[in-house]
């Protein structure tokens, strides 16, 4: 689904409140501060994607502020931002960051921020659940207050293959949607990953090679109801107690994050799913064996069963 918004054809009077609340609506309640001296402008493309949100946005310059009293914490996002023209300013909790044309930034919407640019500019912007990009990253949050280069390797290939997806929205499907949404998460992921202050970071060395494998290891097998820490460690060329050493240091241990992971990643088939697909189904596939323990595991983490979620 496409949708439009302009301000251009509106009375110059009108302009800056239409435009509060098509923000507002498009992504969450933000306060917006329009720094510019002449008349404000406005436009907003934004395509719906299986469980990802896409925009373009043109606009005068402007301040965006979340505050405290706006966040409702059961709607976490990350945002991926893309400048086009002319670069931004992004600062939360005591960090900043410059993001320059040809280059991209993560984002959290669950914490107080701070987003804003001083000349016209156009930008394309990414919404993704907080819990989708966690199935598949373990920490997300580490690739935060960095600034990523859409220009060449990865980053290159993230950045044309969403631009291909929202072209061919048009004549594509729900179902592609979905599967296409899944691609751009893994290019970027991989896009954050492989950026060399990742990879030679003090956190790179031994244990986080070790860790990237079993990461791996974890994502291509978490369908297998049989999946435990002890063939993990074997297929990874590690022992078991090493393997619970690496996780010490998380707030998860290995089977905590291993059950997170499977009901996340449950939770958004859920969603996405449509009438066709069972809850039996969605369950075995995320590697739970037993649907009543599947229902109470899920009820207990996110606080309704998985028949009333599909319902919400």
């Amino acid at each position: 689904m496409n949708n439009r918004y302009s301000t251009y054809l509106l009375p110059q009077q009108e302009r800056q409140g239409y435009w509060r609340n098509i923000i507002n609506k498009a992504y969450f309640p933000l306060e917006l501060d329009f720094r510019g001296k002449v008349e404000f402008h406005g436009h907003l493309s934004q395509w719906n994607m299986g469980c990802l949100n896409i925009s373009r946005m043109e606009s005068s310059a402007t301040c965006f502020k979340r505050v405290k009293q706006q966040i409702d914490e059961s709607e976490a996002y990350f945002l991926i931002t893309i400048p086009a023209q002319e670069q931004v300013h992004f600062s939360q909790a005591d960090r900043s960051v410059v993001c320059n044309p040809g280059s991209f930034i993560l984002e959290r919407s669950d914490l107080p921020y701070e987003f804003s640019y001083s000349k016209n500019n156009a930008l394309w912007v990414v919404k993704v659940p907080v819990s989708l990009l966690q199935t598949r990253i373990r920490q997300p949050e580490k690739f935060l207050y960095m600034e990523f280069d859409k220009n060449k390797g990865i980053g290159n290939v993230f950045f044309n293959f969403l631009r291909t997806m929202v072209q061919q929205a048009p004549y594509t499907n729900e179902a592609t949607h979905k599967i296409l949404s899944s691609q751009l998460i893994d290019l970027l992921a991989y896009s954050m990953e492989s950026d060399d202050r990742v990879l030679m970071s003090n956190e790179a060395g031994l244990r986080s090679i070790h860790l990237s494998n079993i990461e791996l290891f974890v994502r291509e097998n978490i369908q297998n109801p049989d999946l435990s820490p002890d063939m993990i460690a074997l297929s990874c060329n590690i022992s078991t107690r090493y393997l619970h050493k690496l996780f010490k240091d998380s707030d998860q241990t290995v089977s905590q994050w291993i059950k997170e992971l499977r009901l996340q990643s449950a939770l958004n088939d859920i969603r996405a799913a449509t009438g066709q697909t069972t809850l039996a189904e969605i369950s075995y596939r995320w590697g739970f064996n037993d649907q009543a323990h599947f229902c109470r595991l899920f009820k207990s983490r996110f606080g309704c069963t998985p028949k009333d979620m599909r319902s919400i």
